[in-house]
């Protein structure tokens, strides 16, 4: 019972779309092209990634998401991607496939910039046999499932030197000029992210990297994430992540009851070798889900063309 009640409020705040909805891996620092497309050939060699990702084990009906995507630079002013994702959260399943471009400007001997844009379609289904409704005949619970595929373009802008970054990214371009017929399958907005990091040296053989990340839709809370990350003889990470929401923007449509989502996410990666990257997250709760954990598992892999190239320039993100 106390897992019904509990996703039963969840679900109160996400279907009625006030919540932000995209997802959000713990780790997409070492990923951001998933949130941002202008990130796309930024590193100069092709690498695939891998997130399944589990924020409430146990939960009924909590999210699961798993995540691949493939970059690379097939010349050094341009990048090309392909990012795929299947994201579930009770009757709702969000599969995404997107085709990532961007082209880099060249600033100076340290400095870059990397304009990207993503043309992607989304395709949700909402299976209504899954949902309770105190009315067998409510117009806005469907009967059994129904489908909707959306066109879903990104933009982005990446600046960044070997040790500092920033960017802009925004998210369901044309969400806020799309709708549903039933109330329950979640209209997309547009969701903005704001991205930023610093890598310090602190001695040989240990790096501090600070970041940030802002996101918004202007109908919720604003979402914050502030990371600090330590790498130790440039072979482990060790971090952690403070998640928490904001009231930053004023809005007539923001819902000022939802609680703040705060988290503690514990994060840590190995670089096994110069090709192959391995990490977890275990995100802790601060709010009425604080008994169920959170698991994440992530695989990066550099194809052995351009290891060299990594190897005698270094990239902290």
């Amino acid at each position: 019972m106390k897992n019904l009640i509990l996703i039963v409020n969840f679900l109160g705040i996400t279907l009625i779309s006030i919540a932000q909805q995209n997802y959000i891996s713990n780790q997409y620092i070492f990923n951001p092209m998933s949130i941002n497309p202008a990130y796309t050939g930024t590193r100069g060699w092709t690498s695939a990634n891998f997130i399944y990702s589990s924020p409430w084990v146990g939960l009924d009906g909590a999210p699961v998401t798993q995540s691949i995507s493939i970059e690379g630079s097939p010349l050094q002013y341009m990048g090309l991607g392909l990012h795929i994702v299947n994201d579930k959260i009770g009757a709702e399943t969000r599969q995404g496939l997107w085709a990532n471009y961007s082209y880099i400007l060249k600033i100076n001997d340290k400095l870059n910039l990397s304009m990207g844009l993503a043309a992607g379609i989304s395709y949700f289904t909402l299976d209504g046999t899954k949902l309770i409704s105190e009315n067998d005949m409510d117009p806005v619970v469907p009967l059994n499932k129904v489908n909707s595929l959306k066109f879903d373009p990104k933009f982005g802008l990446f600046l960044y030197a070997q040790k500092f970054y920033v960017g802009f990214s925004v998210n369901d371009l044309l969400g806020n000029l799309l709708f549903n017929d039933y109330n329950l399958v979640i209209s997309q907005y547009r969701h903005y992210y704001l991205t930023g990091g610093y890598v310090f040296d602190l001695g040989t053989d240990v790096k501090f990297k600070p970041s940030f990340l802002i996101r918004d839709d202007f109908r919720s809370l604003t979402n914050i994430d502030l990371t600090s990350h330590f790498l130790i003889r440039n072979t482990f990470w060790i971090g952690a992540t403070y998640r928490f929401g904001a009231n930053i923007v004023t809005s007539q449509n923001l819902d000022n009851t939802l609680r703040k989502r705060d988290a503690i996410i514990g994060m840590m990666q190995w670089n096994i070798n110069p090709a192959l990257v391995i990490g977890y997250s275990y995100t802790h709760s601060l709010t009425a889900l604080s008994s169920f954990s959170g698991h994440e598992i992530m695989i990066d892999y550099t194809f052995p063309r351009k290891l060299e190239t990594r190897m005698k320039s270094p990239r902290y993100f």
